[in-house]
């Protein structure tokens, strides 16, 4: 059975925890306002100088081409969802297989009538 949320030695005990959690919200707002104080005054330390030499600046230029990714199309088509012997991925159970298989036979049972 639940516990009544109105009853009064509820409604005491969880006046008694407000007070106790009161005190330790206090505290860790006050050191939290304390290190935001601590901060504002790092952030005029760490700027920075733009690149005005040539070098970096060809340097620069260079390293913004495209870029070359080593990613495999994936062996798998992406409506059939098998691979060129005809096997579908491991990922997939037997259950979605034969789903898929049902949907794909519908597919092809359809013919567009506007053609």
């Amino acid at each position: 059975m639940a516990k009544s949320l109105r009853s009064k030695r509820m409604r005491k005990m969880r006046a008694i925890k407000r007070e106790r959690y009161a005190v330790k919200e206090l505290k860790q707002l006050k050191s939290i306002l304390a290190n935001t104080d601590k901060k504002e005054d790092e952030t005029g330390v760490n700027t920075v100088l733009p690149i005005k030499s040539e070098e970096a600046q060809n340097r620069i230029g260079e390293s913004s081409g495209t870029m070359e990714v080593d990613v495999k199309p994936s062996p798998y088509h992406p409506v059939k969802l098998t691979n060129e012997h005809g096997n579908y991925p491991p990922w997939m159970n037997q259950r979605k297989i034969k789903k898929h298989k049902l949907m794909m036979k519908r597919k092809a049972g359809k013919k567009n009538k506007r053609n």
